[in-house]
């Protein structure tokens, strides 16, 4: 029996070209667009999946509430917690310090490269899952002075040479000697490195670290032991701050569980608040079954548009014995072998996009046909496709009466049927005119981020690692500013596009008991304000002589507001260093992700905390700019890599997920109206089938071509104009929230909702025009003769 179906279907098939054709792009652009949704989906939900223990892992979290009200969410404790709870907490199976992560310049023999690594405790090895070569080495990472590195960099320094025992001088000063060789770190870890080195070498050495109680400056990791509840344990947790010091009373911590450091990352008052990075999987999850079912109401549409010529067939198997079951089964195993068909040529399609979409999102998507569980949900997507996609159109075929279409009495549609059909061209346009939406907002905030006045001047403007002596820093920089085309420099402690050194330890006059604000430390030297393009709003900036400026700070806007200051230059704050007048007010500028409002800042003049070096160029003849800098520069710090980044290139990697996903957004956006248009486009060829006749004693009796087009098409202009009605609503909700999470974003105008559903409006026009412009041309004789 289902050899005969099959047979039936492959003849209809071949009968009715054209309209396969059309039924099988509509399904080929859902099915491929879904799989390569949901191949990115299944890409983004894997990341940390490979670590064993992963869930009994989590970092260490702290917030710190203000009398404000306010609460800061950071993954910073003191260096002192980790091996404190690993001992006394039994359910606490390792805990580890590990630091931000570190560019070290790596020398062997004439290799010198610049290197990201990691500061980590022993037990690191033992939470995560980052195995060595030689697993049988033993207490790596106890001593001092020894590195543990990824095959890439071992291949890259020591070609075929076994690395272990072999010496790395870092930072031109200090050998390493290499314990063991890591496998390289899989793409898909949110921890990155090349190279682990000793914590304590970071907390007793000069690398910025220190531990004690006072001061969160390291990230932390546990894992629990097998059995243990989480809830209970993190209910305990709490207040573990409190368990060994009384210096941070208005600290707690909680924990973050691995599962969700890539995509669950939006801290609100102390708690998680529904953003990151898993806002755009369920977006997209949700586009990716929108699409489908675009596709799926294609089918529906193009398949009905051809019921009036399978009337006769349909009449035929009744008369003859054909149940209503049987012709069910018969239209279903079409729609299904339709479905499979499209579904392998949709694979097809994916695997030839998949490298030009790895390439441009850098990702490393691929298809396992070896992993069942992937075959078997493509299988089940062609079926339910299939199933969804026939289901309407075999239901309304098989019911139709024998004696009505063998008499050739026109087959007409009932209202219900007619409802739904216009109901699915309503769902399509919904869907298609939200993302219209969501595409125009999404852009919008793109620009508004890359334009939008950072309070300093990020172009023309790079900074390097700076290894320059302290002792000749003043002199290096002077050097740079005899280079012809470098308009000034000036040493900095962060990059301006990523969280620094943060403190409450700051008390000013007028300040109440417990009157905490939690502000940003920038450490510089006194040409900060011009080289960055800062704009100074009351008093001065650093006079250039060290010995003065090193008792004065700038402040800006936000933190003078903070403090409650209304005269503040020339007052004294009390900082965790010692005392320091207010010199001058800079406008508030921006130095972290415009997810985040500006926060308080204080710029210390105290070149001998900082680590880069950024330098104003005119803009002109860079490429001869850069190579003297980097003259000066080797000069000045002979042995070391001039590595050097762009401001604005920094900038847009910083909103590069951003970007990605408004062109992503953009592609489906364009697929979904093309798979609306097609729906659209069957819709109208079943109304010009059905209208034939009428058309044709029109036109004998004198319509005009406008008019017959108008007759045509004003009934999709009533139901597109509907959707954009609907689509009103849920664009708004989404797009509202979406923007949400950004500190600083774009209103929403009523424009884009008009614009979108006047594009929408006009290609849905131009698609029934196609239609229907061929229906008013053609000769009514014809049109009465198909009756």
């Amino acid at each position: 029996m289902f050899r005969n179906y099959l047979k039936t279907a492959m003849r209809n098939l071949g009968r009715n070209r054209t309209f396969a054709m059309i039924n099988v792009i509509g399904l080929v652009l859902g099915l491929a667009v879904f799989i390569l949704i949901m191949l990115w989906v299944q890409y983004e939900m894997n990341y940390n999946g490979f670590h064993k223990d992963k869930d009994r892992i989590a970092a260490i979290m702290s917030n710190q509430k203000f009398e404000n009200g306010e609460v800061q969410t950071f993954p910073a404790v003191p260096a002192l917690l980790a091996p404190a709870i690993q001992k006394d907490l039994s359910a606490v199976e390792y805990a580890a310090n590990v630091s931000w992560g570190d560019e070290r310049q790596f020398t062997v023999g004439d290799k010198n490269f610049v290197e990201n690594g990691l500061y980590v405790s022993p037990e690191f090895l033992k939470i995560f899952n980052f195995p060595l070569l030689n697993e049988n080495a033993k207490d790596v990472l106890t001593q001092p002075n020894t590195i543990l590195i990824t095959e890439k960099l071992a291949q890259k320094y020591f070609g075929n040479e076994n690395p272990v025992g072999k010496v790395i001088t870092i930072e031109q000063n200090k050998a390493y000697r290499v314990e063991a060789v890591l496998r390289d770190v899989p793409e898909h870890a949110t921890l990155r490195f090349d190279y682990l080195m000793p914590v304590s070498d970071y907390l007793n050495g000069s690398e910025g670290g220190s531990a004690n109680w006072e001061i969160s400056n390291m990230r932390a990791y546990l894992k629990l032991k097998p059995g243990v509840d989480k809830e209970q344990f993190e209910k305990s947790f709490t207040n573990i701050l409190a368990k060994y010091t009384n210096k941070q009373p208005q600290t707690t911590n909680f924990l973050w569980a691995l599962e969700d450091w890539y995509l669950r990352y939006d801290f609100k008052d102390g708690k998680y608040a529904g953003g990151g990075r898993i806002a755009y999987v369920k977006l997209f999850i949700a586009i990716a079954f929108f699409i489908l079912l675009l596709a799926c109401i294609n089918f529906m549409n193009l398949s009905t548009a051809r019921a009036t010529q399978r009337a006769k067939e349909v009449g035929v198997r009744k008369v003859i014995g054909a149940g209503r079951s049987s012709l069910v089964k018969q239209f279903m195993s079409e729609s299904i072998l339709l479905s499979l068909i499209s579904g392998i040529i949709a694979v097809a399609v994916v695997l030839f996009t998949l490298p030009l979409f790895n390439s441009f999102f850098g990702k490393n998507i691929n298809i396992d046909f070896t992993d069942w569980e992937n075959v078997c949900a493509f299988l089940s997507i062609i079926l339910i496709t299939g199933l969804l996609a026939g289901s309407y159109p075999a239901f309304v075929l098989s019911s139709f009466k024998p004696i009505k279409v063998l008499k050739n009495v026109f087959v007409s549609p009932d209202k219900g049927s007619v409802f739904i059909r216009k109901g699915l061209v309503v769902a399509q346009f919904v869907v298609s005119v939200a993302l219209i939406v969501g595409t125009i907002i999404i852009s919008q905030q793109v620009n508004y981020i890359q334009n939008r006045d950072l309070g300093f001047n990020k172009e023309h403007l790079i900074w390097f690692p700076n290894h320059v002596p302290a002792e000749k820093n003043e002199t290096f920089i002077r050097e740079l500013n005899k280079v012809p085309g470098v308009i000034s420099a000036s040493q900095a402690s962060i990059t301006f596009t990523m969280s620094n050194s943060r403190g409450t330890q700051v008390s000013w006059p007028g300040k109440k008991q417990g009157q905490d604000v939690f502000f940003s430390f920038v450490a510089s030297s006194s040409d900060l304000v011009e080289t960055m393009g800062l704009t100074l709003t009351q008093g001065n900036t650093f006079t250039g002589n060290y010995s003065a400026d090193t008792s004065k700070v700038l402040v800006n806007e936000e933190a003078v507001k903070r403090m409650g200051l209304k005269n503040p230059v020339g007052q004294t704050l009390d900082l965790y260093y010692g005392k320091a007048t207010i010199a001058g007010v800079v406008k508030d500028f921006h130095f972290e992700s415009l997810h985040s409002p500006i926060a308080p800042a204080i710029i210390m003049c105290r070149p001998d905390w900082t680590w880069l070096m950024y330098v104003r160029t005119d803009g002109n003849n860079m490429q001869q700019t850069l190579a003297r800098v980097e003259e000066v520069y080797k000069k000045m710090a002979p042995g070391f890599v001039f590595e050097y980044n762009f401001q604005d290139k920094e900038y847009e990697r910083l909103y590069k997920s951003e970007s990605q996903i408004g062109i992503l957004v953009n592609w489906f956006t364009f697929f979904a109206v093309l798979i609306s248009c097609l729906g659209l486009f069957g819709l109208t060829a079943y109304t010009v089938e059905r209208k034939a006749k009428e058309i044709g004693i029109r036109k004998v009796l004198g319509a005009s071509v406008l008019g017959i087009v108008t007759m045509l098409s004003k009934e999709f202009v009533v139901l597109v104009l509907l959707s954009i009605l609907i689509s009103a609503i849920p664009a708004y909700y989404f797009m509202n929230g979406w923007l949400q999470n950004y500190a600083y974003r774009i209103d929403l105008h009523w424009w884009v909702f008009m614009f979108a559903g006047v594009f929408a409006l006009l290609i849905a026009l131009v698609t029934v025009s196609l239609q229907a412009i061929k229906a008013a041309v053609t000769n009514p004789i014809k049109s009465l003769r198909t009756e």
